[in-house]
């Protein structure tokens, strides 16, 4: 594995996992929507793990897949896909088992929240290299 490749898994990853809380944070004002605010906010805090969670998951597997030949590494990422699938799955399903701890819309947003960061991620890119990388 080259350190560059590395380095630059290493950095999305923080990106990513930047724009979540971010999202998690601004999702947080949705509070004054939802009459049990502790649950819709507990919910949003186990989404928002299980998206920082996730992508952790996708980085490793990713730099494991890249172990293996091609058939082999097509199987562990598909597998991996599914593990990620499951966990988010559990976690709904946690939410849906506790409604009075856990709001299942929390939790939804929270993982979307991923997705979102995904999205915005050029632009935490930017303002990495920017800001935090070379300290402007």
């Amino acid at each position: 594995m080259q350190e560059d490749n590395y380095l630059t898994g290493r950095q999305t990853r923080k990106e990513l996992w930047t724009g979540i809380i971010l999202f998690v944070l601004v999702f947080m004002l949705g509070n004054l929507l939802f009459p049990n605010k502790l649950a819709y906010t507990l919910g949003l805090l186990l989404g928002g793990a299980v998206a920082i969670g996730l992508v952790g998951h996708m980085h490793s597997s990713m730099e494991r897949a890249l172990l293996y030949d091609e058939d082999t590494a097509k199987k562990k990422v598909k597998l991996s896909s599914v593990l990620r699938m499951l966990f988010m799955a559990i976690a709904l399903a946690v939410a849906a088992l506790l409604p009075e701890y856990l709001s299942v819309a929390g939790v939804f947003l929270g993982i979307l929240s991923l997705k979102f960061s995904a999205y915005v991620q050029p632009l935490t890119h930017k303002v990495f290299l920017k800001f935090i990388i070379k300290g402007r």
